[in-house]
Order: C-alpha cells, then structure tokens, then sequence
C-alpha cells in the first residue's frame, strides 16, 4: 500500500466499573476521537468471564450468519440464472421443463426464509445479552471521559480485546 495509510482495525473490550457498571469499550487508538463507549443496563452485575463468554457468542453467531447469508444469496444468483436461461432457452427451441417455474419458486422461498433466519437470530442475540445478565442488548453512549475514569478506578476490571466484526 504505497502512499496509503492503512486503516486501523477496530477493538472491543468489555470493562466492569468498581459500581457495577458494564461498560463496552470500542477502539481504533489511544485517542479520545478514536474511541466509544457505551454502558449497559443489567439485571444483576455479571462476571467479566461472562462477559468475554457473550462477546464470543456474538462473534461466532455473526460469522455463522454471514455464510449463510452468503449461501443463501449465491442461491438466488443461481435461481436467477435458472429463471433467465428458462426463459430465453425455449425462444430458440430447448426444452427446460420448469426450470422457470422452478427457479421463481425458489426466489420466493428464499426471500421467505431470510426473513426467519434474521428473526431467529435477532432472538438469539437478545437471549445472549439476557443469559449474561443484560436487561437488553442495547448499550447508552457513555462520554470518553467518564468512562476512562470509571475504568481506571482500582476496582474496575477489564475483559479481553476482542477484533471487531464491525465498529
């Protein structure tokens, strides 16, 4: 990458405030602009082993998902090319059956299921959040200042870095 700064990747790490206070640390640097954080609501304080233990689950369901989505839409390029030739091959005399028909039927269903697989995983993403003692999986924005002292304090405890999927 002549000439290019290459782009610094971004960091999670989980860190438990001496109050209780969960806090999810998103970082590409040192610098206060390069850093976000936001606190969480719980149901009961958790560990931060529990904590690394979600972030892990999150981080393996997201790449799970990712393939099958993958899957799921080199299918449909395929059903799509199926429709296509279905169409176009009978005009110049080849017999393809149902593969039109087919080839919609698929598209369809297809559609139909992306829309249960990410209800699914939505609810499982919840669930996780509410399994490590999360009231929800949706943090607050919490000032970098605030923060940094909150962490520092000497009965904060930090989790892991973890690499993030996406900032």
């Amino acid at each position: 990458m002549h000439g290019m700064a290459m782009a610094k990747l971004w960091t999670i790490q989980w860190h438990i405030a001496a109050d209780g206070t969960v806090i999810k640390q998103r970082s590409r640097g040192n610098a206060e602009h390069e850093q976000l954080f936001q606190r969480y609501a719980t149901t009961r304080t958790p560990t931060i082993e529990e904590i690394d233990t979600l972030e892990d689950r999150l981080q393996r369901s997201s790449a799970s998902g990712n393939r099958l989505s993958k899957v799921l839409l080199y299918l449909v390029y395929a059903a799509g090319a199926g429709l296509v030739l279905g169409i176009v091959l009978p005009w110049i005399g080849i017999d393809t059956g149902f593969l039109a028909l087919g080839s919609i039927v698929f598209v369809v269903l297809a559609s139909m299921s992306t829309g249960v697989i990410l209800r699914i995983s939505i609810s499982r993403h919840q669930h996780a959040y509410r399994d490590a003692g999360f009231e929800s999986p949706n943090g607050v924005t919490l000032a970098a200042r605030e923060a940094r002292v909150m962490i520092a304090d000497p009965g904060a405890v930090s989790g892991r870095e973890f690499a993030a999927v996406r900032a």
